[in-house]
Protein backbone atom coordinates (compact mmCIF):
# COMPACT_ATOMS: atom_id res chain seq x y z
CA UNK A 1 0.00 0.00 0.00
CA UNK A 2 2.88 2.37 0.71
CA UNK A 3 3.92 2.20 -2.95
CA UNK A 4 0.41 3.18 -4.05
CA UNK A 5 -0.55 5.54 -1.24
CA UNK A 6 -2.15 4.85 2.11
CA UNK A 7 -5.08 7.19 1.32
CA UNK A 8 -5.67 5.83 -2.19
CA UNK A 9 -9.15 4.46 -1.45
CA UNK A 10 -10.89 5.94 -4.50
CA UNK A 11 -8.39 4.22 -6.78
CA UNK A 12 -9.56 0.71 -5.97
CA UNK A 13 -13.17 1.39 -6.98
CA UNK A 14 -11.99 1.62 -10.59
CA UNK A 15 -10.97 -2.03 -10.55
CA UNK A 16 -14.62 -3.00 -10.10
CA UNK A 17 -15.01 -2.27 -13.80
CA UNK A 18 -12.71 -5.18 -14.57
CA UNK A 19 -14.93 -7.49 -12.54
CA UNK A 20 -18.01 -6.20 -14.41
CA UNK A 21 -16.41 -6.97 -17.76
CA UNK A 22 -15.67 -10.54 -16.73
CA UNK A 23 -17.33 -11.65 -13.47
CA UNK A 24 -14.86 -13.60 -11.38
CA UNK A 25 -13.93 -14.63 -7.89
CA UNK A 26 -10.91 -13.05 -6.24
CA UNK A 27 -8.34 -15.51 -7.62
CA UNK A 28 -9.68 -15.19 -11.16
CA UNK A 29 -9.64 -11.40 -10.88
CA UNK A 30 -5.98 -11.47 -9.81
CA UNK A 31 -5.19 -13.76 -12.74
CA UNK A 32 -6.93 -11.37 -15.10
CA UNK A 33 -4.95 -8.46 -13.69
CA UNK A 34 -1.73 -10.38 -14.35
CA UNK A 35 -2.74 -10.86 -18.00
CA UNK A 36 -4.01 -7.31 -18.50
CA UNK A 37 -1.90 -4.99 -20.59
CA UNK A 38 -0.21 -2.48 -18.25
CA UNK A 39 -1.24 0.49 -20.39
CA UNK A 40 -4.89 -0.62 -20.28
CA UNK A 41 -4.74 -0.97 -16.50
CA UNK A 42 -3.58 2.66 -16.29
CA UNK A 43 -6.53 3.66 -18.50
CA UNK A 44 -8.85 1.99 -15.98
CA UNK A 45 -7.17 3.71 -13.05
CA UNK A 46 -7.36 7.24 -14.48
CA UNK A 47 -11.03 6.72 -15.33
CA UNK A 48 -10.92 6.44 -19.12
CA UNK A 49 -13.93 4.10 -18.74
CA UNK A 50 -15.83 6.52 -16.47
CA UNK A 51 -18.23 8.86 -18.31
CA UNK A 52 -18.22 11.41 -15.46
CA UNK A 53 -14.42 11.74 -15.47
CA UNK A 54 -14.31 11.98 -19.27
CA UNK A 55 -16.80 14.86 -19.01
CA UNK A 56 -14.99 16.53 -16.10
CA UNK A 57 -11.47 16.68 -17.54
CA UNK A 58 -11.80 15.53 -21.14
CA UNK A 59 -11.08 12.11 -22.68
CA UNK A 60 -7.98 13.29 -24.51
CA UNK A 61 -6.40 14.56 -21.29
CA UNK A 62 -7.17 11.29 -19.53
CA UNK A 63 -5.58 9.29 -22.32
CA UNK A 64 -2.44 11.46 -22.22
CA UNK A 65 -2.18 11.10 -18.44
CA UNK A 66 -2.59 7.34 -18.71
CA UNK A 67 0.18 7.27 -21.31
CA UNK A 68 2.55 9.08 -18.95
CA UNK A 69 2.31 12.72 -20.07
CA UNK A 70 3.42 14.71 -16.97
CA UNK A 71 1.60 17.89 -18.06
CA UNK A 72 -1.72 16.07 -18.44
CA UNK A 73 -1.13 14.28 -15.13
CA UNK A 74 -0.59 17.60 -13.33
CA UNK A 75 -3.75 19.04 -14.88
CA UNK A 76 -6.02 16.19 -13.80
CA UNK A 77 -4.52 16.03 -10.30
CA UNK A 78 -5.32 19.72 -9.85
CA UNK A 79 -8.97 19.37 -10.94
CA UNK A 80 -11.26 19.57 -7.88
CA UNK A 81 -14.15 17.72 -9.56
CA UNK A 82 -12.10 14.84 -10.93
CA UNK A 83 -11.96 11.71 -8.76
CA UNK A 84 -14.32 13.32 -6.27
CA UNK A 85 -11.53 15.67 -5.16
CA UNK A 86 -9.35 12.69 -4.14
CA UNK A 87 -7.13 12.51 -7.23
CA UNK A 88 -3.90 13.40 -5.45
CA UNK A 89 -4.41 10.79 -2.74
CA UNK A 90 -5.29 8.14 -5.30
CA UNK A 91 -2.98 8.81 -8.24
CA UNK A 92 -0.10 11.09 -7.28
CA UNK A 93 2.33 8.22 -6.65
CA UNK A 94 1.27 6.10 -9.61
CA UNK A 95 1.08 8.56 -12.49
CA UNK A 96 4.84 9.32 -12.60
CA UNK A 97 5.64 5.58 -12.81
CA UNK A 98 6.06 3.64 -16.06
CA UNK A 99 3.03 1.51 -16.90
CA UNK A 100 4.68 -1.78 -15.87
CA UNK A 101 5.65 -0.37 -12.46
CA UNK A 102 2.10 0.91 -11.96
CA UNK A 103 0.76 -2.54 -12.73
CA UNK A 104 3.23 -4.20 -10.35
CA UNK A 105 2.35 -1.87 -7.47
CA UNK A 106 -1.41 -2.37 -7.90
CA UNK A 107 -1.15 -6.11 -8.49
CA UNK A 108 0.96 -6.59 -5.35
CA UNK A 109 -1.79 -5.07 -3.20
CA UNK A 110 -4.67 -6.94 -4.84
CA UNK A 111 -2.85 -10.28 -4.84
CA UNK A 112 -1.89 -9.98 -1.17
CA UNK A 113 -5.45 -8.97 -0.24
CA UNK A 114 -6.85 -11.97 -2.12
CA UNK A 115 -4.43 -14.42 -0.51
CA UNK A 116 -4.24 -13.10 3.06
CA UNK A 117 -7.44 -11.19 3.82
CA UNK A 118 -10.30 -12.87 1.97
CA UNK A 119 -9.77 -16.60 2.72
CA UNK A 120 -11.80 -17.85 5.64
CA UNK A 121 -13.80 -14.66 6.02
CA UNK A 122 -17.02 -15.72 7.75
CA UNK A 123 -18.73 -12.50 6.74
CA UNK A 124 -18.60 -13.55 3.07
CA UNK A 125 -21.29 -16.10 3.94
CA UNK A 126 -23.30 -13.28 5.47
CA UNK A 127 -22.77 -11.22 2.33
CA UNK A 128 -24.21 -13.97 0.14
CA UNK A 129 -27.24 -14.10 2.44
CA UNK A 130 -27.69 -10.34 2.05
CA UNK A 131 -27.60 -10.72 -1.74
CA UNK A 132 -30.38 -13.30 -1.67
CA UNK A 133 -32.50 -11.27 0.77
CA UNK A 134 -32.09 -8.11 -1.27
CA UNK A 135 -33.14 -9.81 -4.51
CA UNK A 136 -36.62 -10.10 -2.98
CA UNK A 137 -36.76 -6.30 -2.62
CA UNK A 138 -36.30 -5.61 -6.34
CA UNK A 139 -39.26 -4.08 -8.16
CA UNK A 140 -38.67 -5.10 -11.75
CA UNK A 141 -40.96 -2.52 -13.33
CA UNK A 142 -39.58 0.32 -11.20
CA UNK A 143 -35.75 0.48 -11.12
CA UNK A 144 -35.66 3.62 -8.98
CA UNK A 145 -37.83 1.95 -6.33
CA UNK A 146 -35.52 -1.08 -6.40
CA UNK A 147 -32.45 1.07 -5.77
CA UNK A 148 -34.15 2.91 -2.91
CA UNK A 149 -35.37 -0.32 -1.29
CA UNK A 150 -32.02 -2.09 -1.42
CA UNK A 151 -29.76 0.85 -0.52
CA UNK A 152 -31.81 2.18 2.36
CA UNK A 153 -33.26 5.21 0.61
CA UNK A 154 -30.86 6.39 -2.11
CA UNK A 155 -33.09 8.19 -4.65
CA UNK A 156 -31.05 7.49 -7.76
CA UNK A 157 -31.88 9.67 -10.75
CA UNK A 158 -31.32 8.04 -14.12
CA UNK A 159 -28.33 9.08 -16.21
CA UNK A 160 -29.12 9.01 -19.94
CA UNK A 161 -25.61 7.88 -20.89
CA UNK A 162 -25.92 4.75 -18.74
CA UNK A 163 -28.17 1.81 -19.61
CA UNK A 164 -27.88 -0.36 -16.49
CA UNK A 165 -27.48 -0.21 -12.73
CA UNK A 166 -25.45 -2.79 -10.81
CA UNK A 167 -26.19 -3.11 -7.09
CA UNK A 168 -23.32 -4.46 -4.98
CA UNK A 169 -23.70 -5.00 -1.22
CA UNK A 170 -20.39 -4.26 0.49
CA UNK A 171 -18.82 -4.81 3.89
CA UNK A 172 -15.71 -2.75 3.16
CA UNK A 173 -16.84 0.76 4.01
CA UNK A 174 -20.12 1.04 5.91
CA UNK A 175 -21.98 3.36 6.22
CA UNK A 176 -20.77 4.80 2.92
CA UNK A 177 -22.38 4.43 -0.47
CA UNK A 178 -19.62 3.65 -2.99
CA UNK A 179 -20.76 5.19 -6.28
CA UNK A 180 -18.97 4.72 -9.57
CA UNK A 181 -19.50 4.42 -13.30
CA UNK A 182 -17.99 2.01 -15.78
CA UNK A 183 -18.73 2.47 -19.47
CA UNK A 184 -22.54 2.05 -19.65
CA UNK A 185 -23.08 0.97 -16.02
CA UNK A 186 -23.80 2.80 -12.78
CA UNK A 187 -22.42 0.73 -9.91
CA UNK A 188 -23.83 1.33 -6.43
CA UNK A 189 -21.91 -0.31 -3.61
CA UNK A 190 -24.26 -0.11 -0.64
CA UNK A 191 -23.68 -1.22 2.98
CA UNK A 192 -24.86 -4.76 3.58
CA UNK A 193 -27.54 -4.38 6.23
CA UNK A 194 -28.72 -6.77 8.91
CA UNK A 195 -32.46 -6.70 9.56
CA UNK A 196 -33.56 -6.08 13.16
CA UNK A 197 -30.15 -4.71 14.12
CA UNK A 198 -30.06 -4.73 17.96
CA UNK A 199 -27.57 -1.85 17.99
CA UNK A 200 -29.81 0.48 15.99
CA UNK A 201 -30.89 2.53 19.01
CA UNK A 202 -27.27 2.90 20.11
CA UNK A 203 -26.30 4.09 16.63
CA UNK A 204 -29.17 6.57 16.63
CA UNK A 205 -28.02 7.99 19.94
CA UNK A 206 -24.45 8.17 18.71
CA UNK A 207 -25.52 9.99 15.54
CA UNK A 208 -27.40 12.61 17.59
CA UNK A 209 -24.65 13.04 20.18
CA UNK A 210 -22.56 15.33 17.98
CA UNK A 211 -23.59 18.99 17.95
CA UNK A 212 -22.39 19.48 14.38
CA UNK A 213 -24.62 16.67 13.16
CA UNK A 214 -27.54 18.28 14.98
CA UNK A 215 -26.61 21.57 13.30
CA UNK A 216 -26.70 19.86 9.90
CA UNK A 217 -30.16 18.47 10.66
CA UNK A 218 -31.36 21.98 11.52
CA UNK A 219 -29.99 23.31 8.24
CA UNK A 220 -31.77 20.54 6.33
CA UNK A 221 -35.01 21.32 8.13
CA UNK A 222 -35.13 24.37 5.85
CA UNK A 223 -34.82 22.23 2.72
CA UNK A 224 -32.44 19.81 1.04
CA UNK A 225 -28.87 20.94 0.38
CA UNK A 226 -25.73 19.88 -1.45
CA UNK A 227 -22.47 18.94 0.23
CA UNK A 228 -20.93 22.27 -0.83
CA UNK A 229 -23.86 24.22 0.60
CA UNK A 230 -23.64 22.43 3.94
CA UNK A 231 -19.89 22.95 3.99
CA UNK A 232 -20.39 26.70 3.55
CA UNK A 233 -23.14 26.85 6.19
CA UNK A 234 -21.26 24.88 8.86
CA UNK A 235 -17.73 26.14 8.20
CA UNK A 236 -16.44 22.57 8.36
CA UNK A 237 -14.19 20.82 5.87
CA UNK A 238 -16.03 19.09 3.05
CA UNK A 239 -14.68 15.69 4.12
CA UNK A 240 -15.96 16.29 7.67
CA UNK A 241 -19.45 17.20 6.48
CA UNK A 242 -19.44 14.15 4.23
CA UNK A 243 -18.58 11.99 7.24
CA UNK A 244 -21.39 13.53 9.32
CA UNK A 245 -23.89 12.98 6.51
CA UNK A 246 -22.88 9.35 6.27
CA UNK A 247 -23.57 8.88 9.99
CA UNK A 248 -26.97 10.55 9.68
CA UNK A 249 -27.83 8.52 6.59
CA UNK A 250 -26.92 5.28 8.34
CA UNK A 251 -29.62 5.80 10.97
CA UNK A 252 -32.17 6.99 8.41
CA UNK A 253 -32.40 10.65 9.41
CA UNK A 254 -31.03 11.98 6.12
CA UNK A 255 -31.53 10.75 2.57
CA UNK A 256 -29.62 11.27 -0.66
CA UNK A 257 -30.79 11.82 -4.22
CA UNK A 258 -29.08 12.51 -7.52
CA UNK A 259 -26.28 11.13 -9.67
CA UNK A 260 -22.86 12.16 -11.01
CA UNK A 261 -24.30 15.52 -12.06
CA UNK A 262 -25.00 16.39 -8.45
CA UNK A 263 -26.17 15.01 -5.10
CA UNK A 264 -28.66 16.54 -2.67
CA UNK A 265 -29.33 15.62 0.95
CA UNK A 266 -32.91 15.92 2.28
CA UNK A 267 -34.24 15.15 5.72
CA UNK A 268 -36.05 11.82 5.92
CA UNK A 269 -39.45 12.19 7.58
CA UNK A 270 -39.92 8.42 7.59
CA UNK A 271 -36.53 7.98 9.23
CA UNK A 272 -37.34 10.51 11.91
CA UNK A 273 -40.66 8.80 12.65
CA UNK A 274 -38.89 5.43 12.84
CA UNK A 275 -36.36 6.92 15.25
CA UNK A 276 -39.12 8.23 17.52
CA UNK A 277 -40.78 4.81 17.52
CA UNK A 278 -37.47 3.17 18.32
CA UNK A 279 -36.99 5.37 21.37
CA UNK A 280 -40.61 4.91 22.45
CA UNK A 281 -40.29 1.13 22.19
CA UNK A 282 -37.10 1.17 24.26
CA UNK A 283 -38.83 3.17 27.00
CA UNK A 284 -41.98 1.07 27.10
CA UNK A 285 -41.82 -1.83 29.58
CA UNK A 286 -43.17 -5.23 28.55
CA UNK A 287 -46.86 -5.65 29.29
CA UNK A 288 -46.28 -8.31 31.94
CA UNK A 289 -44.07 -5.98 34.03
CA UNK A 290 -46.46 -3.03 34.25
CA UNK A 291 -47.96 -2.36 37.65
Amino acid sequence: MEAVGAASGELWLHLIGLALESPADADELVARLRRLDAAELRRHLVGAHVPAWRTAVGPERLERAAAGDPEAAAEILADECYYGGQARNALERLLPLPAEETKRAVLDVVAQFASEVLPGRADLTRLRAVVEADRAKLVHDDPEASVAAVTGGYAYEREPELRRVVLVPQLAAPPWLLLLQHDDARVIGYPARVEDDPDRLVRLGRALSDEKRVEILRHLAGGEATLNELTARTGLAKSTVHHHLAQLREVGLVGIRGNARGYWYPLSADGADAGVELVRAALTPPADTRG
